[in-house]
C-alpha cells in the first residue's frame, strides 16, 4: 500500500497529460507528421501485440496504472485524422491536376498561346478570359485570323492548330473543352473555312522507300555523289542512319536530335557463329522515342553482319567507333576483334565502352576550330541538318518525289506489319492499337496482284509491285540554271528588299561616317541591316527550293512524251555499255565505293573477311578525312561576279585561282624564296584536309591574309601559344602578335593590313588627345580605355618595326 501511494502522484500526472493531448489540437506541421505508411505499420504492430498480450494481465495492469490501451488506439486514430485533412486541403490549395504532356507538345502549346494573345491584342479584349470563356464564334474567328496572318495552305495544317488551341484551353480552365464547341469547329473548318480560303484538304501521299530504292541511294551515297560534306564522317554516319531507320522502323528523333543516341545506348558482342570466325552483333536500345498513352516504352533491337556489304550496318558502325577509339579494351584494328576466342563458359563476349565516350552522342556534327573544321566529341547532329542531307541525296538519285524519312518508316512497318503479329508491330511501330497504323501509315496503293485473285491466274506481285516503287530519273535536275537563280534574283520581292538593305547601308556609311558595315554593330541602324538580309536570305532560299521542285515536277511531267516522240522519230536511247569513269579527291572514298559493290561470289568466308575487315580500316580513314569544299575547286572569278558594297579592300574582280598540285615535300627553309606561291600554311599542315585545299594557292595576298585571319586566327585567343605553320620551320609562338611578326621577320609574308594598322594608329592617337584635353567621362578613365590605349601602342610597336 505505501508503494502504491508514493506512485499516485506520478499515475495523476500520466492522466493529465492524456486528458490534455486528447483536448488540444495543436498546430501539425504536414511535414513533421509520419508517413502514411509508416503511421499504418505502427498501428499495425500495436494491433497484433495487443493480440498476444494475456487479457487478464492486461487488465490487471490497467487497473493498476489507471492507462488504457484504447487511449492509445484513439490518439494514433486522431492523428492520423488529422494527416489525411492536411493532405486535403493542401490537394485543395494545389487544385487540378494538369496532363503531362511531352517537351514538343509544350513548344506547340506555347507558340500556340502566343498566336492567341495576339489575336486578342488585335481585338482588344483579354486573352486569358477569352480563352475560358470558350465561345465557339470567337475561336472561328481566330482561326480565320490565323490563316489571314500565315502561310497555311492545308486543312490539317489548320485543324492541327485547332487541336493544339483545344489542348491551351483545358490547361487554363482546368477542364476538356465543351463538346459542344468541339463538335461545332469539327464541322466548321472544312464546310467553311477550307472552301473560304481555297485550303487543299487532299491527303498527303503515303509514299514507301522499300529495300530496293534504299540500295539505289547507298549505291549513289557512296559512288555517284559529287556533294560535298564537311567532313567525311557525316558520310560514313548518313549510311548508319538510312539503314538503322530502315530496319527499325523507328521516327528520326529516336536517333538524332535534342536527346541522340548515345554509346551507352548499343552494346557491342561477339558471338560464335556458324563459322570458323565469330560474328559480330550489336544490340540497340532506343529510349528517346515518341510516348505512347503518356509513357515511353523503350525498345531493343538486334543487328548483325550481313552478306551485303553496303546494306550491312555493322561495318560503318565498328568504323566509327574504331574513329573515336570508343573500345575499353585495348582494341586497335577489326582484325584483332575477329582474331578473339569466346570462352566456352561464356556464350557471348561483351565489347563494352570507355567510360568517357559511353555517355557521348554518336552521330555528331563538325565545328570551327583554329586548326580547321573538325568533328565535335560532344555537339549532337541536328535533325534538320541530317533530313537535309537526305533530300539533297533523293535529288541526286532523280526521284520525283521529295523523300522524306516517314517514307522508310511507312516501308518498314507494312513488311513488319506482313510477318508479324499486331501485338509485335504495335510494339516496334509504338503504337497503341492496330488503328493507328492503318489511319496514318497504310498506303493508298494496293501491291497485291488482285486481278490475279479473281481471275484466278498465276500472280503477278512482283510486276504490282514494280508499277508502285517510286519513281525517279537520273536526269532530272538537281541544281538551278544559272538563268533560273538569276530569275529569283530578279524577282520584285527580293529587289524591293534589297533597295530597303541598300538605304541602310547609305545610312551607315553617309550619316553615321562608318566605313563598313561590320563597323557599326551595336547600332540601331545595323541591326536592320542585318534583319533585312536575313529576310533576303529566307526569301531566296524559299524561292530557290520552289523553283527547283517546278523544275523537277515539269521535267519528269514532260521527259516520257519527248521519249516517246524520239524513238517514233527513229532515235533510240543511248545506252551507257560500261560506266563512265568516276574521279575521287580522297583515295579512301575510292577504295570504299570499289570494295562496298565488289562481287562476293564464289569467295570462300577467309576471302570474304579480309575484303570486310580491308573495308572497315579504309572507312575508319575515311572518317578522319575532309574533302575539299566547293569554295576552293570555284574560279574567283566565278565568286566575284558582282562585288559586295562591304568590299571596299578589293574593288577589282580578281582573276582565276588555278587549282595546282604541290609537292609534298618542300625544301626546309624559314624564309620562303622571292615569288613563292601563296598557299596558306595552316590548310598545308591540316592532315584531315583534301589534296586541293591543302595546295590551293591564292591570286593575291590580300585573299590569303583574309583567309589566315577569318579561318585560323580569329578562332584563337590573343595569347594562345601555337607552333609555326610554315614548312621547315617549328618555331614556337607566343600568340597571335607573335605570329604576325614572325611571319614578316622570318617568312617574308605580312599576314596584317596596313589599314588596320593605319586604324590603330589613329585611335591611339585620338585616345591620348583626349586624355590629354580631360574630355573622357568620369565613368570610362578608369580601366577600359586605358586598357585600350596599351594594347594599341603594345601593337603599333610591334606592326610598324616590321612594315
Amino acid at each position: 500500500m505505501n508503494s502504491s501511494r508514493s506512485r499516485l502522484p506520478r499515475r495523476h500526472t500520466q492522466r493529465q497529460a492524456l486528458r490534455s493531448a486528447r483536448n488540444a489540437a495543436p498546430q501539425c506541421d504536414l511535414q513533421s507528421l509520419e508517413s502514411s505508411e509508416a503511421l499504418e505499420q505502427r498501428i499495425r504492430r500495436n494491433n497484433k501485440s495487443d493480440s498476444n498480450w494475456d487479457t487478464d494481465s492486461v487488465s490487471d495492469r490497467e487497473r493498476d496504472s489507471g492507462y488504457s490501451s484504447h487511449s492509445n488506439h484513439e490518439v494514433e486514430a486522431e492523428a492520423e485524422a488529422r494527416y489525411y485533412d492536411q493532405m486535403m486541403d493542401k490537394f485543395e490549395e494545389e487544385g487540378p491536376t494538369l496532363s503531362n504532356p511531352g517537351d514538343g507538345t509544350l513548344g506547340m502549346m506555347r507558340g500556340e498561346k502566343r498566336n492567341w494573345q495576339k489575336f486578342c491584342e488585335t481585338m482588344k479584349i483579354d486573352a486569358e478570359q477569352a480563352l475560358i470563356a470558350c465561345e465557339a464564334k470567337r475561336f472561328k474567328a481566330y482561326l480565320i485570323w490565323r490563316v489571314r496572318h500565315s502561310r497555311v495552305k492545308k486543312e490539317s495544317t489548320i485543324i492541327t492548330y485547332w487541336k493544339v488551341l483545344s489542348m491551351v484551353y483545358a490547361r487554363s480552365a482546368y477542364r476538356y473543352m465543351d463538346e459542344g464547341v468541339l463538335y461545332d469547329l469539327k464541322n466548321w473548318i472544312p464546310s467553311y473555312l477550307t472552301r473560304l480560303f481555297g485550303l487543299d484538304d487532299s491527303e498527303k501521299e503515303k509514299a514507301c522507300l522499300f529495300v530496293d530504292d534504299l540500295s539505289v541511294l547507298l549505291n549513289c551515297h557512296w559512288v555517284r555523289d559529287t556533294e560535298v560534306f564537311a567532313h567525311e564522317r557525316l558520310r560514313v554516319q548518313m549510311a548508319l542512319l538510312l539503314l538503322i531507320s530502315g530496319c527499325t522502323a523507328t521516327r528520326p528523333g529516336a536517333l538524332v536530335g535534342e536527346r541522340p543516341l548515345l554509346y551507352s545506348d548499343i552494346k557491342l558482342f561477339l558471338v560464335q557463329g556458324e563459322g570458323l570466325v565469330p560474328v559480330i552483333a550489336m544490340r540497340l536500345s532506343l529510349k528517346h522515342i515518341k510516348r505512347s498513352g503518356g509513357k515511353s516504352r523503350e525498345k531493343e533491337f538486334t543487328f548483325y553482319e550481313g552478306a551485303d556489304l553496303v546494306i550491312c550496318p555493322i561495318i560503318p558502325f565498328l568504323a566509327l567507333a574504331f574513329a573515336d577509339d570508343a573500345f575499353e579494351a585495348n582494341i586497335t584494328t577489326p582484325t584483332e576483334i575477329y582474331d578473339l576466342v569466346i570462352p566456352t563458359r561464356k556464350t557471348r563476349m561483351h565489347l563494352k565502352w570507355k567510360t568517357k565516350w559511353a555517355e557521348r552522342p554518336i552521330f555528331r556534327d563538325v565545328e570551327t576550330t583554329p586548326t580547321g573544321v573538325r568533328m565535335s566529341k560532344t555537339k549532337h547532329l541536328q535533325y534538320s541538318k541530317h533530313r537535309h542531307h537526305f533530300i539533297r541525296l533523293g535529288r541526286a538519285c532523280g526521284f520525283e518525289k521529295v523523300l522524306q524519312f516517314y517514307d522508310l518508316r511507312r516501308a518498314s512497318g507494312k513488311k513488319i506489319t506482313e510477318a508479324l503479329t499486331p501485338e509485335e508491330c504495335n510494339q516496334i511501330m509504338g503504337h497503341r492499337h492496330r488503328g493507328t497504323y492503318t489511319r496514318y501509315y497504310m498506303p493508298g496503293f494496293i501491291d497485291r496482284d488482285c486481278q490475279a485473285i479473281y481471275l484466278g491466274s498465276p500472280s503477278r506481285d512482283d510486276l504490282v509491285r514494280a508499277v508502285g516503287r517510286l519513281a525517279r530519273d537520273t536526269l532530272a535536275p538537281t541544281a538551278l540554271t544559272d538563268a533560273q537563280k538569276l530569275e529569283i534574283s530578279n524577282d520584285s520581292r527580293v529587289l524591293k528588299l534589297c533597295r530597303r538593305r541598300q538605304r541602310y547601308a547609305d545610312k551607315i556609311k553617309e550619316d553615321l561616317n562608318f566605313s563598313t558595315i561590320k563597323a557599326a554593330e551595336g547600332t540601331e541602324w545595323y541591326q536592320r541591316h542585318k534583319a533585312t538580309q536575313a529576310d533576303i536570305n529566307n526569301l531566296k532560299r524559299q524561292l530557290s527550293d520552289a523553283r527547283l521542285n517546278q523544275a523537277i515536277q515539269e521535267f519528269h511531267d514532260t521527259i516520257d512524251t519527248i521519249e516517246i516522240n524520239n524513238q517514233l522519230q527513229g532515235i533510240r536511247p543511248s545506252e551507257v555499255l560500261a560506266p563512265s569513269t568516276i574521279e575521287y579527291e580522297l583515295e579512301e572514298r575510292a577504295i570504299a565505293a570499289k570494295l562496298f559493290f565488289k562481287s562476293l561470289d564464289n569467295l570462300d568466308e577467309s576471302r570474304v573477311f579480309r575484303i570486310r575487315a580491308k573495308l572497315i580500316r579504309n572507312l575508319i580513314a575515311l572518317c578522319k578525312r575532309q574533302e575539299t569544299p566547293h569554295a576552293y575547286k570555284m574560279s574567283t572569278s566565278r565568286k566575284r561576279q558582282c562585288i559586295s558594297y562591304e568590299d571596299e579592300y578589293i574593288k577589282d574582280i580578281q582573276k582565276p585561282n588555278k587549282i595546282l598540285r604541290i609537292d609534298d615535300t618542300i625544301t626546309d627553309s624559314k624564309k620562303l624564296p622571292e615569288g613563292t606561291a601563296l598557299y596558306c600554311p595552316f590548310c598545308r599542315c591540316d592532315k584531315e584536309a583534301g589534296p586541293r585545299k591543302r595546295n590551293f594557292l591564292f591570286a593575291r595576298i590580300d585573299g590569303l591574309r583574309k583567309h589566315i585571319r577569318e579561318q585560323h586566327l580569329d578562332l584563337r585567343v590573343t595569347n594562345e601559344e601555337l607552333i609555326c605553320p610554315f614548312q621547315g620551320c617549328s618555331a614556337p609562338l607566343a600568340g597571335t602578335m607573335h605570329f604576325f611578326n614572325h611571319s614578316k621577320h622570318q617568312h617574308d609574308c605580312m599576314m596584317f593590313f596596313k589599314s588596320t594598322v593605319t586604324g590603330l594608329s589613329r585611335l591611339r592617337a585620338a585616345l591620348q588627345s583626349d586624355e590629354a584635353e580631360g574630355d573622357i567621362c568620369a565613368d570610362e578613365t578608369a580601366s577600359s580605355l586605358l586598357h585600350k590605349l596599351a594594347i594599341c601602342s603594345a601593337l603599333l610597336e610591334s606592326f610598324l618595326e616590321s612594315i
